[in-house]
Parts: C-alpha cells; sequence; structure tokens
C-alpha cells in the first residue's frame, strides 16, 4: 500500500515538473537574472516537493509558487546577511591598519595560524576560502574560476570560514 501511494506521488510530482518548469524557471529567473542559480533554486524546489506527503495536481501551482517566494525572500535574507558579513570584515581588516605594531604582530601571528589550519582543510575548501578571504573574489567569480556552482562554494565559504572561527577561538 505505501509503495502505491509513493508511486502516485512521484506521478503526480512527474506531471506537476512537466506542466509548470518554465513557468517557475521563468519566475526565478525574474528574481536572479541567472539561468544556473535559477534552475538551482527550482531543483531545490522540487526536491522538497518530492518529499511532500500530499499534493495534487489542483492545488500543486499556488503550492509551487509559494513555495518559489519563499525560497527567494530566503536568498534575499541571505545575500544580505551575506553583505553585512563582508562590511563587517572590511570595517575590521580597516581597524588592523590602525594598529599598534603590537596589535600587527598579534595579527600576524593568527595568519600563520590561520595558514596552518588552511593546510588540514581539504583542498577545494581551503582554495575556495583563500579566495574568498584573501583576494577578495566574489562567490560567483570562484564558481566561474573553478567550475562549480555557486551554491557550491557558498558552501564551502560559509563552511570553511564556521570551522576557521571556531579553530581561531580554540587557540586565542
Amino acid at each position: 500500500m505505501q509503495h502505491d501511494n509513493n508511486q502516485q506521488t512521484s506521478e503526480v510530482v512527474a506531471s506537476i515538473y512537466k506542466m509548470y518548469y518554465n513557468d517557475l524557471k521563468l519566475y526565478l529567473l525574474s528574481y536572479t537574472h541567472d539561468v544556473m542559480a535559477a534552475e538551482d533554486m527550482l531543483q531545490d524546489l522540487f526536491v522538497k516537493v518530492m518529499s511532500l506527503d500530499i499534493i495534487s495536481l489542483d492545488t500543486a501551482k499556488n503550492l509551487l509558487l509559494v513555495m518559489a517566494k519563499r525560497m527567494i525572500i530566503d536568498d534575499a535574507r541571505h545575500k544580505t546577511f551575506v553583505r553585512e558579513s563582508e562590511r563587517n570584515i572590511a570595517y575590521t581588516m580597516d581597524s588592523m591598519c590602525e594598529q599598534s605594531p603590537a596589535q600587527r604582530v598579534e595579527a600576524v601571528d593568527i595568519l600563520s595560524f590561520e595558514r596552518m589550519h588552511l593546510a588540514q582543510m581539504p583542498a577545494k575548501r581551503a582554495r575556495i576560502y583563500e579566495m574568498y578571504k584573501h583576494e577578495e573574489l566574489p562567490a560567483d567569480k570562484i564558481a566561474e574560476m573553478l567550475s562549480l556552482s555557486k551554491r557550491t562554494v557558498e558552501t564551502h565559504i560559509y563552511l570553511s570560514t564556521k570551522e576557521m572561527k571556531a579553530y581561531l577561538r580554540k587557540i586565542v
């Protein structure tokens, strides 16, 4: 009985996918202005839809549009958070330039600890961290240079930054 329900749900999701793929892609594209980002969001949307137990053809369009709108809002919030974090980092770096010689020595020590920890990270994650934090490249440029999706790069940035902060908290 459970297998029949899963089969029916899969068929409904497949037909919904065929019916609304292009409309949803255009809707997401109007926000992202990036085909790959819109397709990534659309894929995430349908992964979420596949996990739903109850979905019908009658309510699918409204549900998908509401879910897509929520994804756009979440993405906008994420981008705002990233921009604010970047501003805070820039402010911190500016204030570091005005520090005393002792504080500059401490900063150099922290950078050496950072380098040691980067050597222990997976190579791709460490490279993305370097490109983002030290070369000051945006995530989309890193994704283009390394032939990765922007989401993958953002995930590596988030994880490496989180890991580095935890490591530096321990030693400082």
